[in-house]
C-alpha cells in the first residue's frame, strides 16, 4: 500500500509546485507611513498670567487665557519665603476660571515694591515653568523670587521691573513676558447708580474706575430709617471690576424719591469718600438732597429726573446731576 501511495503523492507536489511557479505572486509592497508628530500642547504655566494688580487696595486679578476652564484653587500666590496663600483661600468665588475669565483676589502686597509669582504647586523654589507660572516685580529691582522666574522664563530679567505706580496692568498676551507688557497708574474708584427700575424695584450699580472694589460694605439709602446693605441683597458676588456691574433688589417709590449711595452706614454724612452717589425724580428736595449737593454728587436740590417707570444714568464717572438722567 505505501508503495503504491509514495509515488502518487510525488506527482502531486510536483504539480502544486509548478502551478505556483507558473503564478506569479507580487508580494505586498510596504509603503512607509511618515507620522505627524502631535501638536504639542501648550502648557498651564502659558495660560494662567497674573493681569492686574492692585498694589493700594491689595487686590490681585488672575487670568486664564488659555482655551478650556482650569481650577485654580489648588494654586498659590507667593511674595516670597513664607509668604504664600492657596487662591482657593483669597476668594469666595468659583475658582473655576473659563477661558479669558478672571478672578480677584484679596492679597496684602507691599505697594512700594514687590515681587509676586503664581506657582501650580508649593514647591517655592522651583524654577519649573510648569510650577512657577507667571511672575510680576514693580517698584525696584531684584525682588524676590525673580531670579527662579527669569530662569523659569516668566520674567525678563531681575532688573527689570513694572513702571508706574499703584495699579499695574498687563497688556500683552500668554506668550508676552517681563516689564514691556506692564504699566502702572493710580487706581480710582467710581461707584455710581446706572439704572433705578422703580417699577421692577431693582437698581444697578457700576464701577466706572479702573480697578476692582467689593461693594459688599456700600449701602444704599432712601432716606432714615430706609436703607440696605448691598452685601445682604446681592446674589453673587459683589466684587466689581473695572467696568462692571451689579442689580440689586430694593424698594423703591415709582412717584418720588432720592436715592444715595453711601460707603459706610454713616448716612448723616456729606463726606464724597462716603456718600458715593445720588439721583433724585419725581419732586425737588427729596431725602439726603442737600447732602449730595454739598458731598458733589448732585447738582441742585431742586433739580430732578421727571417722573417715570425706569430712570437711566448716561454720563461717565465725572457726571453728575440731572442732565446726565
Amino acid at each position: 500500500m505505501k508503495k503504491i501511495f509514495l509515488p502518487l503523492l510525488i506527482v502531486l507536489m510536483t504539480i502544486s509546485c509548478s502551478s505556483d511557479d507558473d503564478n506569479t505572486v507580487t508580494p505586498d509592497v510596504i509603503v512607509p507611513v511618515t507620522e505627524t508628530p502631535d501638536e504639542p500642547e501648550e502648557s498651564v504655566a502659558g495660560l494662567i498670567r497674573i493681569t492686574e494688580v492692585d498694589a493700594t487696595n491689595d487686590l490681585v486679578v488672575v487670568t486664564n487665557l488659555g482655551d478650556s476652564t482650569l481650577e485654580l484653587g489648588s494654586y498659590f500666590l507667593c511674595l516670597g519665603p513664607g509668604t504664600y496663600a492657596a487662591i482657593s483661600g483669597l476668594t469666595s468665588d468659583n475658582t473655576a476660571v473659563a477661558p479669558n475669565g478672571s478672578i480677584t483676589l484679596s492679597y496684602d502686597v507691599n505697594e512700594a515694591q514687590d515681587g509676586l509669582a503664581v506657582f501650580a504647586t508649593s514647591e517655592f523654589s522651583s524654577s519649573d515653568p510648569d510650577i512657577l507660572l507667571d511672575y510680576v516685580q514693580w517698584g525696584a529691582t531684584n525682588q524676590s523670587r525673580v531670579d527662579q522666574a527669569v530662569a523659569a522664563g516668566r520674567w525678563d530679567s531681575a532688573t527689570s521691573f513694572a513702571a508706574g505706580v499703584s495699579l499695574y496692568t498687563f497688556d500683552g498676551t500668554s506668550s508676552d513676558v517681563g516689564s514691556t507688557f506692564w504699566s502702572g497708574q493710580d487706581p480710582f474708584v467710581a461707584v455710581r447708580v446706572l439704572n433705578v427700575d422703580a417699577e421692577g424695584d431693582l437698581v444697578t450699580l457700576t464701577n466706572f474706575g479702573n480697578t476692582s472694589v467689593d461693594v459688599g460694605p456700600y449701602w444704599l439709602c432712601l432716606g432714615p430709617g430706609t436703607y440696605v446693605n448691598v452685601a445682604n441683597v446681592a446674589t453673587g458676588s459683589t466684587v466689581l471690576g473695572a467696568n462692571a456691574t451689579i442689580t440689586l433688589p430694593y424698594n423703591v417709590n415709582p412717584a418720588t424719591g432720592g436715592l444715595g449711595v453711601f460707603s459706610t452706614n454713616t448716612f448723616s454724612s456729606s463726606d464724597p469718600t462716603i456718600l458715593l452717589d445720588y439721583v433724585q425724580w419725581g419732586a425737588a428736595n427729596q431725602a439726603r438732597a442737600n447732602q449730595a449737593v454739598t458731598a458733589g454728587r448732585w447738582d441742585s436740590a431742586g433739580n430732578f429726573v421727571a417722573q417715570a417707570d425706569e430712570y437711566s444714568f448716561t454720563g461717565g464717572a465725572q457726571d453728575v446731576g440731572v442732565t446726565f438722567w
